[in-house]
């Protein structure tokens, strides 16, 4: 059976998808502790994410629709705390103690432990 002009017309103009937000800097799955869900004023399911840092309070963000959104905050966020642990990384000289030279010792060299391959 053909479809007529106006449902050929229809059929033809899809709209197009948005591209959805990719998670780029995350390192560690989402956590169920990390959100919190409640109801809106209006009894809509929301969520809040907490976030906790050394030296901080715990700190409760949102209201988002989903987690999905929840998650892309987080990233967001952790890539404006991973631009400023690289600037903090760059003045670390200042506050560290300083770098000891290891010459040729007998073959006795200083131990380096990265938590990284430890594992």
């Amino acid at each position: 059976m053909a479809l007529s002009l106006i449902e050929a017309e229809k059929a033809g103009t899809v709209k197009p998808r948005k591209k959805r937000e990719r998670i780029q800097i995350m390192e560690l799955p989402p956590s169920d502790e990390w959100f919190q869900k409640s109801l809106d004023s209006f009894g809509r399911e929301v969520w809040f994410v907490r976030i906790q840092m050394t030296g901080l309070r715990v700190r409760r963000f949102g209201p988002f629709p989903s987690k999905h959104k929840g998650i892309l905050f987080i990233d967001h966020l952790l890539n404006a705390v991973v631009d400023s642990m690289t600037d903090a990384s760059n003045s670390l000289e200042r506050y560290q103690v300083p770098l000891r030279r290891f010459g040729a010792r007998s073959g006795h060299f200083p131990i380096v432990e990265d938590e990284l391959c430890t594992q």
